[in-house]
C-alpha cells in the first residue's frame, strides 16, 4: 500500500511539472522500472474517426547535429522545431503546406498536413492521406519523411523574417537524418484511432496493460481480487458493498481510489483468514459466527516518500552518467593506443561517431572491440587514400550516393534554370542536332554518372541555391555564377558529344596516374582447333591476356569575364539566368568540342601507331625557291605521343618521334603556348598527318618560302595500318566508277578487322564532304543498291558495306577531309576524372594592375582518353587523296 501511494504521488508532482498538458489527456511520469529508469511517457485522449477516413500521425523530422558532404555541418534544435509548430499554426507561409512523393509536387499531392506538434525530440504530424500517397505507401513502398524546410524565412511581400519555417516533405526511402518513425501500411488499410495532446508517443504493450487496469472500474478490480481470495459471492458482495461508500467518497481521485482498493483487498484477506480459523476451532458449529473488518489507514508521509523516490531516480541517472563517460573514456583510449598517428581532431571525430553505441551496460570487451573496428576501418581507408593517390585503382567498401532527398531538391532546382535557359521544352531535334536529334542511350547514361559525380563535389552549394530559391530570396548582393548553371554547361555538353558512342566511358576518382586494366586475345595462343583434348592429353590455355596500362589526365580550363553591367543588373533585381544564358551555351559548346576533339583524334593516332615503320627523307630537291609544300615518301606519317604531368612537364621520352632539321637546325612544331604568349622568334614546321605534308612558317604562322638548295630532312614513323585511295580517274572511269572503287576498299578494311583481325567492325567514320562525295558511288543508285549499303532517310551515309557510317564534327579534327576510320567500339578508354566546375570569380585588372569593375574567373574538367596498345589494331584507316595533288608545290 504505501510502496503504491508513493509510486503514483511521485508521478502526478513529476508530471505536472513536466508539461504543460491540456485538459483532454494525462501526462504520466512513471518511477524507475526493470530495464526502464525514469522513462516518461505521455497518453492523449484518443480520436474516433468517422469510416473511411485516412489521417495518421508520422514523424517528419528530429533534433540533433548532422553531417552531410552535400550540406555540411547542421543542426535541428528543439527551438527550430517549435519555430515550425508556431508559424504552422499562425499559417505564415500563407498556404497549406502538403506532403508530395519523392519531391516531386508536379506529380500531385500525397497527403495535407493537419497539425504540427513536438514530441520527445521529433517533429510530428497529423496528415491527411490522399488515394495518391496511400498507394505510394502500400505499393510503392516509401516508408519515410523527409521534411523541406527553411532555416530564416521571409515572406515575399513584406520581407518580415519568421525564424525556421516548414515549407512541405516528401515521402522518400532513404532520408538524410536517420533513425526516423517509418509509416506502417496497415494503418492506411482501417480506420485510424490517433491522440490531440501535443506530447504523444507509442505505448508499449505492458504500459497499455497498465493503463487499461487504471481505467477498469475500482469496484471490478476488487471483485476480481476477492474471487481470487476464494471469497463466496455473498461475502464478497457484503465487502464491495461497504466498499463502494468509500469509493463514491473520494470520486475521481485515482491515488485514494488505488488506496482503497488495497486496503479493502487486505480487509478480504483478513476475513478469509478468519473463516479459516473459526472452520479449524470448531468444525461442527452450526450457528453463525461473526467476522471483524479492521480498515488500517496508513500513516505516510506522502511527500516525504515523493522526494525520496525523485532523489533515488536523480542517483540513478548521475551513475549512469558517470558510467556511460567512464565506458566513453575507454573507447577513446583504445582508439589512441591502436592508432597513435590520430591527432586529436581525428581522434574526437571518431569518438564522436562511435560514441552513440555505447551505452553504461556495454561491457569493457564490447567497447574496445568497437574501438578496435574503428581503427580497422580508419587504417583501410588511409591505404586506399594512398593507393589512389599513386594511381591504382582502389575500390572502397561502400558506395557513394546522393540520396532521393538530395536528388530530387537538385532536381528541382536543375528544372528552374531549365525554364530559365529555354532548354525545358525545347525540340529535340535542336536540343540534340549534334546527336541525330535525340538523346542517345550512352550520352544519358554517361552524364548521369558524371552529373553524380559533379553532385558529390556541389552537393552543399546545389542545396543552398536550392533553399534561396524556395524560401522566397529574391535577389543577391555578389555575383557568381551559379552552381546549378556549371551543372547545366557539364550536362549539356555531355548530351551531345557524339565520340561517347565509339568509346568505353565511365568516371573514375582523381589521381596523377591513372591505371586502366583492360584484356585483349592472343592469337598465337590456342584457339578453336586447340579444344579437342581427350583423357590424359593436356589442356591449353585460352587466348585472352589481362593487363593494364598507365594514362595521366588532360585538363580542360576556360576562363570568363562577366560585364560591369551584367553585375550590378543581378545584384540589384530578382534573380535572372537571361543575361548569362548566351555565355553558359557558349561554354557548352567550346568543352563539348574540345572532348570530341580529343576522343576522335585519339582514335586516329592510336589506328596510326599499329605497326608503325620509321622512315628518313631528304627533301633539299623539293627546295626549289618556289615550293613551300613538301611531301614525305609515304604517309600517313605518325604523329609523337607525348606524356605530361598535371604540371605539363614531360614524362618520359616521346613515342614515334619526329625530327625536322632545316638549314643545319631541328625545327619544333608549330604551337601557340596554351597562355597565349607570342612564340620566340624562329621557323617552325606544321605536318598535315593524313598526307605526309610539311610546311614551314614563323613564329606568327606565316608560311615560308625556303631558298633553293636550302637542307630539310624529316626523320619519323609512318603507318601501316591503313589502305590508300588515289581519287584520280583511273582508264577513263567517271566519278560513279571512281567511288564505287572507294566502297570496295572500306569492304577491305571491314575484312581486316573481322576475319585477320577478329574484332567487329561496327562503325565508320569521315568527314561530312567525303560522305557527300562517297553517295556518287555507282552502287548508291535506286535501280541498282548493294545489299548494307543504303541512304539513310536524310541523305548522308547511314551504313557503308554493312557498317553504321558517322559524320563527326569539331574543330581540330585531325582525320579532315582526307581519311576514313573502320573500327570496333569501346575500345578507347574515356574516363570523367573531375567534372567541369567553376570557381568564384575575382575582381579583373588591367595591364596596370587597376581594377577594371569586372569580374573574371575560370572553370576546369580534366578527363582522361587513352587507347590500351594492345587494343589498337581494332581500328584502321583509309587515306583520300589525289596522287596528282599530292607534290611539292607552292602554296
Amino acid at each position: 500500500m504505501k510502496r503504491s501511494i508513493i509510486a503514483l504521488a511521485a508521478l502526478a508532482v513529476s508530471a505536472a511539472a513536466a508539461c504543460n498538458a491540456p485538459a483532454a489527456g494525462r501526462h504520466i511520469r512513471l518511477g524507475r522500472e526493470t530495464g526502464a529508469p525514469d522513462r516518461v511517457r505521455f497518453l492523449s485522449q484518443s480520436i474516433q474517426l468517422s469510416d473511411g477516413a485516412k489521417t495518421s500521425w508520422i514523424t517528419l523530422t528530429r533534433v540533433g547535429q548532422f553531417n552531410d558532404p552535400r550540406y555540411g555541418d547542421f543542426e535541428i534544435t528543439h527551438a527550430m522545431l517549435a519555430q515550425m509548430v508556431a508559424n504552422f499554426d499562425n499559417r505564415v507561409l500563407g498556404q497549406d503546406v502538403f506532403i508530395d512523393v519523392a519531391h516531386k509536387p508536379d506529380d500531385g499531392s500525397a497527403a495535407k498536413v493537419l497539425r504540427l506538434s513536438v514530441e520527445d525530440g521529433r517533429l510530428r504530424a497529423l496528415v491527411e492521406w490522399t488515394p495518391y500517397g496511400v498507394q505510394a505507401i502500400k505499393e510503392r513502398g516509401f516508408t519515410y519523411l523527409s521534411a523541406e524546410y527553411h532555416e530564416a524565412w521571409a515572406d515575399n511581400e513584406k520581407k518580415q523574417q519568421h525564424g525556421c519555417v516548414l515549407l512541405g516533405a516528401g515521402l522518400t526511402n532513404r532520408p538524410v537524418i536517420s533513425r526516423l518513425d517509418g509509416i506502417d501500411p496497415k494503418q492506411l488499410s482501417q480506420d485510424d484511432n490517433d491522440h490531440d495532446a501535443p506530447a504523444r508517443v507509442a505505448i508499449s504493450p505492458q504500459l497499455l496493460k497498465e493503463l487499461q487496469e487504471q481505467e477498469m472500474n475500482y469496484l471490478d478490480q476488487l471483485k476480481a481480487k476477492y474471487k481470487a481470495m476464494g471469497l463466496s459471492d455473498d461475502v464478497a458482495t457484503k465487502l464491495l458493498a461497504e466498499a463502494k461508500k468509500q469509493f463514491d467518497a473520494v470520486a475521481s481521485d485515482a491515488v485514494k481510489s488505488l488506496a482503497l482498493v488495497d486496503t479493502w483487498a487486505v480487509a478480504g484477506q483478513g476475513v478469509v483468514d478468519q473463516l479459516k480459523a473459526l472452520g479449524t476451532g470448531n468444525p461442527q458449529q452450526g450457528h453463525p459466527q461473526n467476522v471483524t473488518i479492521t480498515l488500517a489507514t496508513p500513516a505516510v508521509d506522502v511527500n516525504e516518500a515523493v522526494k525520496l523516490a525523485l532523489k533515488a531516480s536523480d542517483d540513478a541517472k548521475a551513475l549512469a552518467q558517470t558510467t556511460l563517460a567512464t565506458k566513453v573514456k575507454l573507447l577513446s583510449d583504445t582508439i589512441k593506443a591502436g592508432h597513435p598517428e590520430l591527432d586529436d581532431d581525428g581522434l574526437k571525430a571518431l569518438v564522436d561517431k562511435a560514441a552513440p553505441m555505447v551505452t553504461a551496460e556495454s561491457t569493457d570487451e564490447q567497447v574496445k572491440g568497437l574501438a578496435q573496428m574503428q581503427v580497422d576501418h580508419v587504417k583501410q581507408l588511409s591505404a586506399q587514400a594512398k593507393l589512389q593517390g599513386l594511381g591504382y585503382a582502389v575500390h572502397i567498401q561502400g558506395n557513394p550516393q546522393i540520396t532521393v532527398d538530395s536528388s530530387n531538391t537538385i532536381k528541382a532546382l536543375q528544372q528552374t534554370i531549365d525554364k530559365r535557359l529555354g532548354y525545358e521544352g525545347m525540340a529535340e531535334s535542336r536540343r540534340f542536332e549534334k546527336t541525330g536529334g535525340k538523346l542517345l542511350a550512352a550520352n544519358k547514361e554517361f552524364a548521369e554518372k558524371a552529373l553524380a559525380q559533379f553532385d558529390a563535389a556541389n552537393g552543399e552549394r546545389l542545396h543552398a541555391e536550392h533553399k534561396m530559391l524556395a524560401g522566397g530570396t529574391g535577389s543577391i548582393s555578389d555575383v557568381k555564377v551559379p552552381v546549378v548553371a556549371e551543372r547545366t554547361v557539364l550536362r549539356e555538353a555531355l548530351y551531345n558529344l557524339t565520340s561517347l558512342g565509339f568509346v568505353n566511358v565511365g568516371t573514375a576518382p582523381f589521381a596523377n596516374v591513372m591505371t586502366i586494366p583492360y584484356s585483349y586475345r592472343d592469337t598465337s595462343a590456342a584457339g578453336v582447333g586447340a579444344l579437342r583434348r581427350y583423357e590424359g592429353q593436356g589442356i591449353r590455355r585460352a587466348g585472352v591476356i589481362q593487363t593494364q596500362e598507365e594514362a595521366r589526365p588532360i585538363p580542360q580550363k576556360l576562363a570568363y569575364l562577366i560585364s560591369s553591367e551584367l553585375r550590378l543588373l543581378m545584384s540589384a533585381s530578382p534573380i535572372d539566368f537571361d543575361p548569362m544564358a548566351e555565355n553558359i551555351r557558349n561554354i557548352v559548346r567550346i568543352v563539348g568540342e574540345d572532348t570530341e576533339a580529343i576522343n576522335f583524334n585519339e582514335l586516329v593516332f592510336s589506328a596510326d601507331e599499329v605497326g608503325a615503320v620509321a622512315f628518313n627523307d631528304t627533301l633539299t630537291a623539293q627546295c626549289n625557291g618556289t615550293n613551300s609544300v613538301f611531301v614525305t615518301s609515304a604517309f600517313p606519317v605518325v604523329r609523337p605521343r607525348q606524356a605530361y604531368d598535371l604540371q605539363g612537364n614531360a614524362v618520359g621520352s616521346p613515342t614515334n618521334p619526329l625530327v625536322v632539321t632545316y638549314d643545319g637546325a631541328a625545327r619544333a612544331q608549330y604551337a601557340l603556348p596554351a597562355d597565349g604568349s607570342a612564340l620566340p622568334a624562329g621557323i617552325y614546321y606544321i605536318m598535315d598527318w593524313n598526307l605526309g605534308e610539311l610546311r614551314l612558317v614563323n613564329q606568327d604562322g606565316v608560311l615560308q618560302v625556303p631558298a633553293n638548295g636550302k637542307v630539310l630532312t624529316v626523320q619519323g614513323y609512318r603507318s601501316t595500318n591503313r589502305a590508300v585511295f588515289n581519287t584520280d580517274a583511273v582508264g577513263g572511269e567517271n566519278i560513279r566508277d571512281r567511288y564505287d572503287r572507294l566502297l570496295i576498299e572500306i569492304g577491305n578494311r571491314k575484312v581486316v578487322i573481322e576475319n585477320d583481325r577478329y574484332y567487329s567492325a561496327n562503325f565508320a567514320l569521315m568527314s561530312g564532304a567525303l560522305d557527300n562525295a562517297l553517295t556518287q558511288a555507282e552502287s548508291f543508285r535506286a535501280n541498282s543498291s548493294r545489299v548494307a549499303t543504303g541512304l539513310a532517310a536524310d541523305g548522308s551515309l547511314g551504313f557503308t558495306k554493312g557498317i553504321p557510317t558517322f559524320n563527326p564534327t569539331a574543330p581540330g579534327l585531325v582525320m579532315g577531309d582526307n581519311r576514313i576510320i573502320v573500327g570496333e567500339r569501346g575500345n578507347t578508354r574515356f574516363r570523367m576524372v573531375k567534372a567541369f566546375s567553376m570557381n568564384e570569380p575575382q575582381p579583373a585588372r588591367n595591364a596596370a594592375g587597376l581594377f577594371t569593375d569586372q569580374q573574371e574567373g575560370y572553370g576546369t574538367q580534366f578527363i582522361v582518353s587513352h587507347t590500351p596498345t594492345q587494343l589498337k589494331n581494332s581500328l584502321t584507316s583509309i587515306i583520300v587523296y589525289s596522287a596528282t595533288g599530292r607534290v611539292a608545290r607552292a602554296a
